[in-house]
């Protein structure tokens, strides 16, 4: 119970205010109070950060992070679906796609039932100052995913100057361009938040430190979301290695993500790129993760330079990307482990090193924290990685929508993707596919070839188990209510290429 709801009781039961403001501040002295920061970086698979064995040095704050006595880095994390609305409402309450439903219908339009708690509902209860800056709009009143949150602001690049919690920190990011953006620019696709955010944050936690009560502060950083369009402090960063040029690398990229129907355009027709076209591509993403973990560093860093006490500091990505991998760009139709392996990194939090290697899910993380500061909660799905891992690891994809895809070429083949719901499980050597029109098993690290004939045992195992996870599953029926998004926010969604 917060401060003020004891306060309350005590005026309607005769009790003294101050005596049940005293005995909340003897609880709260004798139970460990513990901060959290959790960042979710946008679009960042496993396959290349460093932190998870990738040959170049992209992540070497997470690497530092992970390093420490107080750090864990999970190679085998996955998220629960391939996009953000979906995994950033599992990582927020603890729940399956099929749960929450938040992007269940492929165009984020349902939001968050009421029914389900979010972990930031539950912190602002318990006494937590609870805060929320994103630069996604998928993050918002819009979806419900706000719910929780006491300071919540939503970014917009298109208005940042204009709003007081974002102004001063996008003058300085002006006066910096020519570093932490593209310089002189007029194309708002060029430019990204990530400085910005870093020096609104940085004045959050500032203030947060200054109080009594501790923090849950849970940001979203936007790099490095397509179209790959670097900094010029990190754009020549992994360029020296590539055919193209980096003036040539960049423009490829612009082109390739210039807009949602020239992306589809490129997957209907068989994403046509040479060698060449791909590593360039793969070197303006990479560089995009550097900036983003140069964006970690800086945080984490200036929570320790607070010494606001103890801090659980969480990263991961909310999903990955693809390069042409089962026929794809970005993130779309399938649940390739490119899009679901994350990287993972926690720190704070003792007695996981157990679970380090093991297929482990955002939504067991979430519930790791929530035990760990006394709030946890039935809805929760997933497991306490300080007692056990979980029984592989579910990921969800809701429904497709294929009518651009065909708009754009009638003659592209559907069958080879799920044309309903889907579930993959994934375990350390399999993964299997069951949406209501069929199943698939494919032996990793190929998800192509299906081969369940070849391995029928494992075929129904891996079917039972899944029949019984989803048998358990809480399911909300369809909602009532509708989505609605600003104008603002739909042009932010498009600039993104959602829309």
């Amino acid at each position: 119970m917060s401060a003020r709801a004891s306060a309350e009781s005590g005026r309607l039961t005769g009790y003294s205010v101050d005596s049940y403001v005293l005995v909340w501040a003897t609880a709260r002295m004798s139970t460990d109070r513990v901060n959290v920061v959790w960042i979710t970086l946008e679009s960042v698979r496993a396959a290349n950060t460093s932190v998870c064995g990738y040959d170049r040095e992209t992540t070497p704050n997470l690497s530092r992070i992970a390093s420490e006595p107080a750090g864990t880095a999970f190679q085998n994390c996955f998220s629960q679906s391939m996009w953000t609305p979906a995994s950033s409402a599992s990582i927020l309450t603890g729940t399956y796609l099929f749960e929450h439903r938040v992007g269940y219908d492929g165009k984020a339009k349902e939001p968050l039932p009421s029914s389900v708690a979010t972990l930031p509902e539950l912190l602002r209860d318990e006494g937590y100052q609870t805060a929320c800056l994103t630069p996604n709009s998928y993050l918002s009143e819009a979806t419900g995913l706000d719910r929780g949150f006491e300071r919540y602001h939503l970014t917009l690049l298109r208005r940042a100057l204009r709003e007081p919690e974002t102004r001063t920190a996008t003058l300085k990011y002006l006066f910096r361009a020519w570093e932490y953006g593209p310089g002189l620019s007029f194309n708002v696709r060029r430019h990204n938040q990530t400085y910005i955010m870093r020096e609104t944050l940085k004045g959050w936690l500032d203030d947060f430190a200054g109080g009594d009560d501790p923090f849950f502060l849970y940001t979203h950083c936007p790099n490095p979301h397509l179209p790959y369009a670097p900094p010029r402090k990190w754009i020549e960063r992994f360029t020296d290695d590539i055919a193209l040029s980096t003036e040539e690398a960049l423009a490829l990229s612009l082109d390739t993500y210039a807009s949602r129907d020239r992306m589809i355009q490129r997957i209907v027709d068989g994403c046509p790129f040479s060698e060449d076209e791909w590593e360039a591509l793969t070197a303006m993403y990479d560089a995009e993760i550097a900036y983003a973990d140069e964006f970690v560093g800086a945080l984490y860093d200036h929570v320790r330079e607070l010494n606001a006490g103890k801090t659980v500091f969480v990263v991961t990505g909310d999903h990955g990307d693809l390069f042409g991998e089962q026929g794809v760009l970005g993130h779309n139709l399938v649940l390739d482990d490119h899009l679901t392996n994350v990287p993972m990194v926690v720190s704070g939090i003792d007695g996981l090193d157990h679970a380090r290697d093991d297929p482990v899910q955002h939504i067991d993380v979430t519930r790791t924290v929530a035990e760990r500061l006394g709030v946890s909660h039935d809805q929760f799905s997933g497991v306490d990685l300080r007692e056990t891992a979980p029984d592989g690891a579910i990921s969800q994809r809701g429904v497709p929508h294929f009518d651009e895809y065909l708009e754009a070429d009638p003659a592209f083949d559907t069958s080879r993707y799920h044309g309903t719901p889907m579930t993959a499980l994934r375990t350390d050597e399999f993964k299997y596919v069951k949406g209501s029109e069929k199943a698939e098993l494919f032996r990793l690290p190929d998800e192509e070839t299906e081969v369940g004939d070849e391995y029928p045992a494992v075929r129904d195992d891996l079917d039972a188990r899944l029949e019984e996870r989803l048998l358990n599953m809480t399911e909300q029926g369809a909602g009532k209510a509708e989505a609605t998004y600003s104008a603002a926010m739909e042009q932010q969604l498009t600039d993104l290429g959602y829309l």
